[in-house]
């Protein structure tokens, strides 16, 4: 009587990654010439080779030497699935995925170029950890209110 039709569905990105392999990581794969390197941004497993097998390239990342300007482009969405599947990552990969905004920028490494900025840098990050509070206290607060949410 009735018939289903057959739906043309497509199937969900599922990335296989075994334990025997490792962990997924985000790294940087070097590509291009030796004057005009750029690297890509991938997703693989720990053991795959460094420049070699991945399972998804999640963007691009292009330093201009010349022009002193760093070009990023990156999948946020699947940037933030892999970081949500707890993926790793090296400094180098971090440092794009904080000026992307993706994560919090990482405490400077210690040296003699980072004297005394620590200290600063705490105390920036506290102030921004407490006005976050106060915000979400401020939220919670008015959450009874009716007409406020839509539910």
């Amino acid at each position: 009587m009735f018939r289903s039709t057959v739906c043309m569905v497509r199937k969900m990105f599922l990335p296989f990654y075994s334990k025997e392999r490792g962990p997924p990581k985000i790294r940087q794969q070097v590509v291009g010439t030796r004057g005009r390197r750029f690297f890509k941004l991938v997703a693989c497993n720990q053991k795959d080779p460094q420049q070699g097998k991945h399972m998804e390239v999640l963007g691009s990342y292009a330093p201009k030497a010349k022009s002193n300007v760093k070009e990023i482009r990156l999948r946020f969405s699947r940037v933030k699935f892999w970081l949500g599947v707890g993926a790793e990552f090296n400094d180098g990969t971090r440092q794009l995925l904080a000026l992307a905004n993706l994560i919090p920028t990482p405490p400077p490494l210690f040296g003699h170029r980072t004297k005394g900025h620590y200290q600063e840098l705490q105390k920036v990050m506290e102030r921004r950890q407490e006005a976050h509070e106060a915000a979400v206290r401020a939220y919670h607060k008015n959450a009874r209110v009716p007409g406020l949410h839509v539910r």
